[in-house]
């Protein structure tokens, strides 16, 4: 993986190809290339090298590449180690051919093997080589690219998505996809092809996805999609984006992920207004009653997810319990995958990602179907395929997010979940009218209050000045604040690269305590709860051993902030609304003091934006 742009028309290839990789750039990549059919030598020519675009743009100066057909790719490395001959576009020998390709082929070694003895040499490490090649045994002039496409299709295994040019067949650019996600775009006499609608949204905002073994045959002026297995063409209705490349782009922030992070009062006042209806009634776009009367028979809920998405699963465990009295598990996407889990009509799987499109969690979700449980999945990208396979989507509306770190995403999943937990306390007539109705009213000033959160940047700075130069860092939390000790340590270790570690607070003396000096800062989530006293106790532990206390707590708490060397208030709020709040001046520390060592805050090395292989 990582990006896929691909580009047939009237312009010229290479401007729109670049453009995309562009605004592909927050997904993490460690090389880039650009395979283009020259209109004057009606040859493929490539250009790719290790490292950012800018190493790409510089070898493109000067070069004089007239091309209407192009694919363009951003690799972040699985086989073989980020050069620029592990780049993509990849060639066959002969050359007549030139793919990209995300994800993996999982049995490409032993097709390596098979295409050596025929003949075929390799100059790269990658499963990409050995796939455009196995293409190239099958192409003939009677055979035809399609066909010979279809032909390797059907001898690869494993999850993977491609875009494949001939020099033989220049005006036809063909995709398949197969988990990895692929989408077309629509222009007027000219079609695009990309793994994510960011990159087309300055020329396009009408687009279909691709489903799962399905092919597609581009020409500038039509679109033909087709079922692999029966090849028969598919119909269905592009969809329209609202997003805007306004959107997407930096607006006067340093980095996407400040300008995300002071997005969040917007996306959650756009989720109120979307979910929260006249009376304080909770209602989801498109909920059938069907589908709701099977919600209220269900008895287990399942969380399933990855990393930032699983910290809010597990806030939603703390919310589903207390309010609408249903046991919730919670599992990590990767684990749940494989552990054969014990599902049934009467369990509700709910499947939360901000791509839509993270493997792990796809599988989960698949497996959860094959199982015949109910599945609800909490995405923020319209069209992207969890949110079409999964029975019922609840859409975050959170805008694109670029930053490879999650912020306003994260803050979106746990805003939803609060509606979630309204909507299924009401359903399953489990908590006292009059407590959800206070809840609604009190939610509907959670923007304010993150707005108002907020107002710490200045005093964060400081904070993070003093401690950017540690290496180690513990964070605690109690109740619907230990997922939010996780978070905040991973929104750390993700683009700082210091070492971060969450815990449950009362877990401290059961090993963690040992860490304890006067060189490791432990950032303590204390807001008023039922838990305070005993955080407040866990805090004291801290400072009897001389260890440095950055502590969150409720706006007023004297004793807290004596007690703290750091101490940040946040509105006073029911419990359920403190991780939102508590959330926010972690993602500001840790964004300061990425900044303060000179790190990529929104390209970290070795993170990918949308994880789409195990």
């Amino acid at each position: 993986m990582c990006g896929i742009v691909g580009y047939i028309g009237h312009r010229n290839a290479v401007s729109v190809l670049i453009q995309g990789l562009e605004h592909l750039e927050y997904r993490g990549y460690d090389s880039a290339g650009i395979a283009c059919l020259n209109r004057s030598s009606h040859a493929i020519e490539v250009v790719k090298e290790k490292g950012k675009l800018a190493a790409l743009k510089n070898l493109l100066a000067g070069r004089d590449l007239s091309a209407h057909a192009g694919l363009g790719h951003t690799r972040w490395a699985t086989h073989g180690e980020p050069s620029r001959l592990n780049a993509h576009p990849h060639l066959d020998n002969s050359k007549r051919l030139a793919i990209i390709h995300n994800g993996i082929i999982e049995n490409y070694a032993a097709l390596k093997d098979e295409l050596k003895a025929k003949g075929f040499r390799f100059y790269s490490q990658t499963d990409t080589e050995v796939a455009v090649n196995l293409i190239a045994c099958y192409y003939s002039r009677s055979t035809g690219l399609v066909e010979a496409v279809l032909k390797a299709v059907k001898r690869m295994e494993g999850y993977f998505a491609f875009a494949l040019i001939s020099r033989e067949e220049p005006d036809r650019l063909i995709a398949f996809k197969r988990s990895n996600p692929l989408v077309i775009g629509f222009g007027q006499q000219e079609n695009f092809l990309a793994s994510d609608v960011s990159a087309l949204l300055p020329y396009t905002n009408r687009f279909l996805y691709l489903e799962d073994d399905e092919y597609a045959v581009l020409t500038a002026r039509t679109v033909e999609v087709f079922d692999l297995k029966t090849r028969k063409p598919v119909k269905r209705r592009p969809v329209e984006i609202q997003w805007t490349i306004a959107e997407a782009q930096k607006g006067g922030y340093s980095h996407y992920m400040l300008k995300e992070i002071y997005e969040q009062p917007a996306v959650v006042e756009e989720i109120i207004k979307n979910q929260v209806k006249p009376g304080g009634r909770i209602e989801f776009e498109r909920m059938s009653a069907g589908y709701r009367a099977k919600l209220r028979k269900i008895r287990r809920v399942y969380a399933v997810s990855c990393g930032t998405a699983y910290h809010a699963a597990i806030v939603g465990q703390y919310m589903l319990e207390k309010y609408a009295r249903i046991p919730v598990e919670v599992a990590v996407s990767s684990e749940f995958r494989y552990e054969d889990p014990v599902l049934n009509s009467e369990d509700l799987v709910v499947v939360i990602s901000q791509s839509g499109e993270t493997a792990d969690t796809l599988a989960a979700l698949r497996i959860a179907k094959q199982k015949k449980a109910l599945t609800l999945a909490i995405v923020n990208v319209v069209g992207s395929t969890l949110a079409r396979e999964a029975d019922f989507v609840i859409y975050t509306h959170a805008g694109p997010e670029i930053g490879v770190a999650s912020t306003k995403a994260y803050v979106a999943q746990l805003a939803t979940m609060i509606s979630v937990t309204i909507f299924m306390a009401r359903l399953r007539r489990k908590s006292p009218e009059a407590e959800l109705r206070s809840l609604v009213s009190e939610f509907k000033k959670l923007p304010a209050a993150c707005e108002k959160t907020l107002e710490l940047a200045k005093s964060i700075d400081r904070c993070a000045r003093k401690h950017s130069h540690r290496k180690n860092f513990l964070y605690i939390g109690r109740g619907y604040n230990y997922p939010t000790a996780l978070e905040g340590a991973l929104k750390l270790k993700e683009i700082s690269y210091a070492h971060a570690h969450g815990y449950a607070a009362g877990e401290l003396k059961h090993g963690p305590i040992a860490l304890i000096d006067n060189e490791q800062p432990v950032i303590c989530i204390a807001p008023h709860s039922k838990t305070y006293a005993k955080m407040v106790s866990n805090i004291q532990e801290i400072k009897a051993r001389d260890g440095i206390v950055i502590a969150i707590g409720t706006a007023g708490d004297d004793a807290l902030d004596d007690m703290a060397d750091d101490f940040f208030a946040i509105p006073k709020m029911s419990e359920i609304f403190s991780p939102i709040l508590a959330v926010i001046p972690l993602q500001l520390f840790a964004y300061k003091v990425s900044v303060l060592n000179g790190r990529d805050v929104d390209q970290p090395r070795n993170l990918a934006k949308s994880v789409t292989v195990e």
